[in-house]
């Protein structure tokens, strides 16, 4: 009898437990996340979903890939929760777009300029075309700014490749005879003995392309969700910085990737990754007085007009940052 009780106990103990389990994910609350590539610039994003980050802060993530341009306008009409293209979210912002950045992942450029072997040096760029990502957006503006420390910004026609993988084939098929790349392509470009001509980063100070946007009435209504959306994410960070083997294998998987090039491509994103996930209002006023200069206006924007970091803020008091 006791025996017929105890294993009866122990059912119900599992079955309040599934309950409980199921009752869990049932109550989930769904938000919409759109990385303008399906690349490593929004690795943050991924790592927090396969490794149930936003689940344990009761989210159900859907990833959704958009361009930077129509995943900015799906952020303005409430299509999606957040985007992750925060130069170009930055931008939308200074000409009136009601968003702020409330999460910066890298404020180093990412972004490389490769070229075909028989170009030597960036000089040699002036007079061709440049395969850029996006349609004017952050990455275009960085090329530009980079080149300019050469003397090569005015001599180059920059053309979109829609994305970064589509650049890195224009590169393979020899339509392009330079191309600007983020990793794991400037990695797997080089590798393939393309020519590593300039790293934007090595020459471009503070630019914050890639964090966490979303809009003004969010912030105002939904402060506990993003909250929970930035909780998850520094929870993924910590989990990538302090588990290299781990994020190896991550990276493997989720990129399809050989261990050798997953190693250097883990290397890459720690060196671009912004340790405090926050940035500065000089910073900030960095990338705004860049904004200025290269759209020819006078900038009324203040920092406070374009981020709201607050909420990062109060998760990183909570981890002991």
């Amino acid at each position: 009898m006791s025996h017929v009780f105890a294993c009866g106990t122990a059912l119900l103990g599992h079955l309040f437990i599934s309950l409980l389990f199921f009752g869990s994910l049932s109550a989930q609350e769904k938000i919409r996340i759109a990385p303008s590539s399906p690349g490593l610039s929004a690795w943050p994003v991924h790592l927090a979903a396969k490794e149930k980050f936003f689940a344990r802060e009761g989210l159900d993530a859907e990833i959704i890939v958009m361009r930077t341009n129509v995943g900015i306008a799906a952020l303005v009409t409430g299509s999606i929760d957040f985007t992750t293209a925060g130069g170009s979210a930055m931008r939308a912002a200074v000409n009136g777009a009601p968003l702020k950045m409330v999460l910066n992942t890298n404020k180093k450029a990412d972004l490389w300029i490769l070229s075909q072997k028989n170009i030597q040096r960036v000089e040699d760029l002036r007079g061709k075309m440049i395969g850029v990502g996006g349609n004017w957006g952050t990455q275009f503006y960085l090329v530009l700014e980079a080149l300019k420390h050469y003397g090569a910004d005015k001599d180059v026609q920059l053309v979109s490749t829609g994305d970064v993988a589509n650049g890195y084939l224009s590169l393979q098929q020899g339509s392009l005879p330079a191309v600007a790349l983020t990793p794991p392509y400037s990695i797997l470009a080089q590798r393939q003995g393309y020519r590593d001509l300039l790293r934007t980063g090595d020459v471009v100070a503070v630019s914050p392309t890639t964090g966490l946007v979303t809009t003004k009435e969010r912030i105002e209504r939904e402060p506990q969700r993003i909250r929970r959306v930035i909780r998850a994410l520094m929870k993924a960070v910590d989990y990538a910085r302090g588990r290299k083997a781990e994020m190896v294998q991550f990276i493997m998987r989720q990129y399809k990737m050989e261990k050798e090039v997953a190693d250097l491509v883990y290397d890459a994103i720690m060196e671009t990754l912004n340790p405090t996930l926050l940035l500065t209002d000089q910073e900030i006023q960095i990338e705004l007085n860049r904004i200025a200069e290269q759209t020819k206006t006078k900038m009324t924007t203040r920092a406070a007009d374009v981020a709201d970091f607050s909420a990062a803020q109060h998760v990183a008091q909570e981890f002991g940052r």
